[in-house]
């Protein structure tokens, strides 16, 4: 038998097997993940066995498409080479399709757990009115009275000066931000 021949059935036997082992390793072992990504055991063993047959037919098409090997094998050496050089390819093949796939289910999970956040906390404190807050200019702010400074709110800041008719302000007469 030719090396190169011998080659080939050596490589195409070895990513079988291979494929066949990760696959039914990622039906078995996947479906516990998927259960808990998609909170639904009916869909998640569906898309456990649609991701199977997928990982099947795009590997085993990388390995018939990958079977040439372009150089002649003079030796058992550069058939060993050849040969560790393909399964190596179908390897790193079978590794990224996994790593595509858990990255994919990952993000399921995480969109589902952050539609299970309860919604956020209401603000404890609000800002007083007339302390400037928008990266705008506020208007002309009104003269502090005299006397003595005004004593500090519980929340650190001076209480505004009371408000009365002739210091309210009208915003509508405010530049607004640009859209």
């Amino acid at each position: 038998m030719d090396l190169k021949l011998g080659t080939y059935l050596i490589y195409l036997a070895v990513s079988v097997l291979l494929t066949i082992w990760v696959a039914r390793t990622l039906l078995k072992n996947g479906q516990v993940f998927l259960d808990d990504a998609l909170a639904d055991e009916r869909l998640a063993k569906s898309v456990n066995h649609l991701l199977v047959v997928g990982f099947y037919l795009l590997n085993l098409g990388y390995v018939a498409v990958a079977l040439k090997i372009g150089q002649s094998l003079p030796d058992g050496s550069s058939a060993m080479e050849a040969l560790a050089w393909k399964l190596g390819l179908v390897l790193l093949v079978l590794g990224g399709l996994h790593f595509f796939n858990l990255y994919v289910l990952s993000r399921f999970r995480r969109r589902r757990m952050l539609d299970q956040l309860p919604p956020p906390v209401p603000p404890a404190r609000m800002i007083p009115a007339g302390y400037p807050v928008a990266p705008y200019p506020m208007g002309p702010v009104p003269p502090r009275p005299a006397g003595p400074p005004p004593a500090a709110a519980p929340h650190g800041y001076p209480k505004p000066p009371p408000q009365t008719p002739a210091t309210q302000r009208d915003h509508d007469d405010e530049p607004q931000p640009p859209l």
